[in-house]
């Protein structure tokens, strides 16, 4: 149970922060080219927007679930540590 523990609470981390990665990079590229992005086409335009919208208000219900699942882990590490006590093997 330790293991699926530290397997569930890291994933969750992992997986959010390279999508957050993907997309700023996505971003910068477009400024970097001169370009805005628009984030409700996930793609770059023309023209100046002055709009910024945080990744966890355009995918909350993901964001959450994904840290939901987090505290799921850390809670399934917790509980096998209790059951294995503190001993090293």
């Amino acid at each position: 149970m330790m293991r699926w523990g530290s397997i569930i609470f890291s994933l969750p981390a992992i997986l959010l922060l390279s999508l957050y990665g993907w997309e700023l990079s996505s971003v910068n590229d477009c400024i970097d080219q001169g370009l805005s992005y628009n984030f409700e086409l996930e793609q770059c335009i023309d023209g100046k927007q002055d709009i910024r919208s945080p990744f966890y208000a355009r995918h909350t219900f993901f964001v959450n679930s994904m840290l939901l699942l987090s505290v799921v882990g850390s809670i399934m590490m917790t509980v096998a540590m209790i059951q294995r006590g503190m001993q090293r093997d």
